[in-house]
């Protein structure tokens, strides 16, 4: 099976405040993405992952995004709070990316979904993908709620809500929340894209 890796966006412009950082995350940094999830409350955890899954199940997660999704991470200080994946291949058609959001229980609120999906919509520009797919359980309004204020129109299925955010547009909108303020960002190395192009075995 071929996989089309994606590529860390070059210098995403992004802001939430002076002591956040952005890290594009490799697989060296599975201990803190593990953490991170640990840390979430129950309904937290169960809006993430539509319901509860093994540990076995999230490392076999973890790993496999790491190294074949972007990922982008926030940190406060040295400690990770909140995630953003964007995923391609598989049953997802081309130029479309499938998104996925986890945000630290007790950093809810604070604009962190915000800036981590004009991360994504920067990454799927650069990497010739045209719409986000936003897939979350009906009871995460939360979700919902950053969706459609990136111009995503929710639909209803069984227990999910699926919505699709056109890329041009998203960040035409994201310009508006955040295009007075610059963002500390760490920049991507060479030895962290060869690392991040590796296939997994």
């Amino acid at each position: 099976m071929l996989f089309r890796f994606l590529f860390k966006p070059r210098q995403p412009q992004l802001v939430i405040g002076t002591d956040v950082s952005l890290k594009y995350l490799g697989p060296s940094d599975a201990q803190d993405f593990c953490a991170h999830i640990h840390e979430l409350h129950y309904e937290d955890f169960r809006d993430r992952f539509n319901g509860l899954v093994s540990d076995a199940w999230l490392d076999k997660y973890i790993a496999r995004s790491l190294n074949e999704a972007i990922v982008i991470g926030a940190y406060i200080g040295d400690h990770l709070v909140a995630v953003a994946e964007l995923h391609t291949g598989g049953q997802i058609a081309e130029h479309e990316g499938e998104s996925a959001f986890s945000v630290s229980s007790d950093w809810r609120r604070k604009g962190l979904g915000t800036i981590l999906l004009k991360a994504l919509l920067r990454a799927a520009s650069e990497n010739n993908i045209s719409t986000i797919i936003v897939e979350t359980g009906s009871q995460n309004h939360a979700m919902k709620a950053l969706a459609r204020k990136f111009g995503a129109k929710m639909q209803f299925a069984a227990d999910q809500s699926v919505g699709r955010i056109n890329v041009a547009d998203g960040l035409r909108l994201a310009a508006r929340f955040v295009a007075h303020r610059t963002f500390p960002v760490v920049p991507v190395t060479p030895t962290d894209m060869a690392a991040y192009a590796a296939p997994a075995n």
